[in-house]
């Protein structure tokens, strides 16, 4: 809310598409105030060119991992955490009566419609 981005793509023109394999995001200068919680508070001047082009490096990030693993989340946990969080999946689907296998199937049927908008 505070950043004023209503989608991850608003800032990709400020972003120079610059190789990010190698940049640094915890030395950049760009993180949040540990005192407020705000995570769009950074050095420099809000909204200024700098503080703008590190914004869009770090929804591009979040746009590239997001890609990446949206269909693999046990890729991005690696194989031990994988194992915790499908055992954590499958005791929370014992005491909510299966609450995730219906959601996802209601969201499958949703999805599936064509013609519709779905409001939330």
């Amino acid at each position: 809310e505070e950043c004023d981005q209503v989608h991850i793509d608003d800032v990709s023109s400020d972003d120079n598409g610059q190789d990010l394999s190698t940049y640094n995001f915890a030395t950049d200068g760009f993180h949040a105030a540990a005192n407020n919680g705000n995570l769009c508070i950074a050095s420099g001047v809000r909204g200024g060119v700098d503080w703008m082009r590190k914004l869009a490096f770090r929804y591009r990030k979040i746009k590239d991992m997001y890609n990446n693993y949206r269909n693999s989340v046990g890729g991005l946990l690696g194989p031990t955490k994988r194992e915790q969080w499908l055992q954590l999946r499958s005791e929370i689907e014992a005491v909510t009566d299966n609450w995730l296998t219906l959601a996802i199937k209601c969201l499958t049927l949703i999805n599936s419609r064509s013609n519709c908008v779905n409001v939330l």
